[in-house]
C-alpha cells in the first residue's frame, strides 16, 4: 500500500453520488447485518456520505470537512474508505488535475438479505464476529415471515369495483410516449474477482476422469476461488475439497462445494470460523489471547482451535496421520456432525486408551453413544468419557475378544492408560490432601516454635494438658 499522503490530503475535494435511492430497509441491512464486519468508523462513514447525498445540492467538499464532522484523522477515514470499497458498499472515482485531486464518492446500495446470506465470505463474516446466537437471531429477523392468512377470506376490492372510467376527456396527448427514466439497478452480487487463484495449478492434478472439464463453470470456478480466499486454501487444498464435493452423477453444486470447503477447513486448518482483517489494521493490532489461561482453560482452547489432524499428527509425534485414521475423522464430521473439538477429544481418548490403534467399530460404537446424548463440546466430551469410561472399557474388550480365536484368548486386564485430562477428579482431591498436610506440618512447627519461647517441653505441655 502506498503511503497516505500519495493516496489521499486534506485538502483533497470530492463529491458524493448515490445512482440508488436508499430506504430504511438499506439501513437495517447495513447496521445489522454490515456494521459488524466493517467496524464503526467504516458505518459512521457511509452514513455520514448517504446523509449529505440527500441534499439537493450537488456539492464538493474538502475532506478537512469529513475530518471535522466525523471527528476521525485522515488515516482513519482512509482505512473505512478501503474497507467500505471492499465489502461493496461503495466505489471511489479519482481525477487528477494539475495541483489537485478531485474524487467521486458513490454510495452503493447494500445487498438484499437473500443475497448477503448465500455469499459465503459476507454469512461466514458476520458469523465470525457475533457468534452463533447473535448470528441466528440476525438472520431470522431477515427472514421471510410465514403468510398468517390460513383460514381467513380475501374480501379486498377490484379496480371495477370501486372506480369507473369516464370517457369525457378526448386529448390524450403523450401519455404513452416511452420515458426513459434515471434509476440505476441495485447491486446482485457481492464484488469479487477470482483473478488470483492458480485454476491451471487446480486443473494439473485432476484427471478428466476424476473432474470433467465441463463440471468446472465459471458459478463453480468463481465460488472455488471464493472458497479459497476465505478458508485461505491453495490449490492443492482446492483439489482435495472438489473431490468431496462432486457427487455421483458428475456435478458440482455451489451449495455443496461451500459444504465440503467449510468442513474440509474445520478438519485440517482451525474449528474456528474466519474473519475479514484489514491488512494494514494487522501489523498494529495486540493479540489478546496471551493473556494466562488456566490448565483446564488452556486445554479446552486446545481442544477447540486445533484441527483433528494436528491432533493426530502431535499423538502420533510428528508423523503423518494414517489414511484410515484420516477417514475416520472425516466419517465423525459428515456422518455424526459432531464439531471439531468433540472429535479431539475422541481420538485423544480411544487412540490413548487403545495403544494408538484406532478400531473403527470401537469408535463408531461411542461416537454414536455421544450422538445420541447430544454431544457439542469439549467439557461434555471429556465429562461423559469419565463417567462412562467402564461402559468403554467393556466395549474395547468385547471388540478384541471377537477377534480373537478362541485357543488365543486370555484373561483380559483393563489397561488403564489414559489422557492426562481424565485423572481431574483424582488430581484435585490428591492437591487436596497435599494442601491439608502442609497446613499441619506449618501448624506444628509454629506449636514447638511457641512452646520453646515459653520454656515449656513437649512433654510438659501434655502433662499439664492431662492434669487440666
Amino acid at each position: 500500500m502506498q503511503l497516505l499522503f500519495k493516496e489521499l490530503q486534506p485538502v483533497d475535494s470530492f463529491i458524493i453520488q448515490m445512482p440508488h435511492p436508499l430506504a430504511d430497509t438499506d439501513r437495517q441491512l447495513v447496521t445489522m447485518l454490515y456494521k459488524p464486519i466493517i467496524g464503526s468508523d467504516a458505518m459512521s462513514l457511509y452514513c455520514t456520505l448517504w446523509a449529505e447525498s440527500d441534499s439537493q445540492i450537488t456539492e464538493q467538499l474538502s475532506h478537512y470537512y469529513l475530518m471535522d464532522v466525523l471527528n476521525m484523522s485522515l488515516k482513519k477515514i482512509f482505512d473505512a474508505r478501503v474497507a467500505l470499497e471492499a465489502i461493496g458498499l461503495m466505489k471511489t472515482w479519482k481525477k487528477d488535475d494539475l495541483d489537485k485531486r478531485m474524487f467521486i464518492y458513490e454510495v452503493v446500495a447494500p445487498l438484499d438479505a437473500a443475497s448477503f446470506f448465500s455469499e459465503p465470505i459476507l454469512a461466514t463474516s458476520l458469523y465470525s464476529v457475533i457468534h452463533e446466537k447473535a448470528y441466528l437471531r440476525v438472520r431470522e429477523r431477515f427472514m421471510k415471515k410465514q403468510a398468517l392468512q390460513g383460514g381467513y377470506e380475501n374480501v379486498s376490492r377490484d379496480l371495477q369495483d370501486v372506480f369507473k372510467s369516464n370517457h369525457d376527456y378526448t386529448k390524450l396527448g403523450h401519455i404513452f410516449d416511452p420515458v426513459q427514466l434515471d434509476q440505476a439497478s441495485r447491486p446482485e452480487k457481492f464484488p469479487f474477482y477470482s483473478m488470483d487463484f492458480d485454476f491451471d495449478l487446480l486443473k494439473s492434478g485432476l484427471s478428466e476422469v476424476m473432474i470433467p472439464s465441463n463440471v468446472l463453470t465459471l458459478p463453480v470456478k468463481e465460488m472455488i476461488a471464493k472458497m479459497a480466499f476465505l478458508y485461505s486454501l491453495n490449490a492443492i487444498d482446492m483439489q482435495k475439497v472438489l473431490m468431496m464435493a462432486i457427487d455421483d452423477q458428475n456435478r458440482i453444486t455451489e451449495e455443496r462445494l461451500k459444504k465440503t470447503a467449510a468442513d474440509y477447513y474445520k478438519l485440517s486448518i482451525s474449528s474456528k470460523p474466519p474473519r475479514l482483517t484489514q491488512k494494514l489494521k494487522q501489523q498494529n493490532e495486540v493479540d489478546t489471547t496471551e493473556i494466562k489461561l488456566s490448565k483446564d482453560q488452556s486445554l479446552i482452547k486446545y481442544l477447540e482451535e486445533t484441527p483433528p489432524l494436528e491432533v493426530l499428527r502431535e499423538i502420533s509425534k510428528g508423523k503423518e496421520p494414517l489414511p484410515v485414521e484420516v477417514e475416520l475423522a472425516n466419517e465423525l464430521i459428515f456422518i455424526y456432525g459432531f464439531p471439531p473439538a468433540v472429535i479431539n477429544v475422541l481420538l485423544q481418548f480411544v487412540l490413548i486408551r487403545a495403544k494408538m490403534k484406532l478400531n473403527k467399530n470401537y469408535v463408531h460404537k461411542i461416537a454414536a453413544h455421544w450422538q445420541r446424548e447430544n454431544i457439542q463440546t469439549a467439557e461434555q466430551a471429556i465429562e461423559i468419557s469419565r463417567k462412562e469410561h467402564d461402559q468403554y472399557v467393556d466395549w474395547q474388550n468385547t471388540e478384541k475378544t471377537a477377534k480373537t480365536p478362541s485357543y488365543k484368548r486370555k484373561n483380559t486386564q483393563r489397561d488403564e492408560k489414559v489422557p492426562d485430562w481424565f485423572y481431574k477428579a483424582k488430581e484435585t482431591r490428591s492437591s487436596r490432601q497435599t494442601v491439608e498436610n502442609e497446613v499441619t506440618e506449618d501448624w506444628e512447627e509454629k506449636k514447638q516454635q511457641l512452646l520453646k519461647k515459653l520454656g515449656v517441653t513437649e512433654g510438659q505441655a501434655k502433662t499439664n494438658g492431662t492434669n487440666k
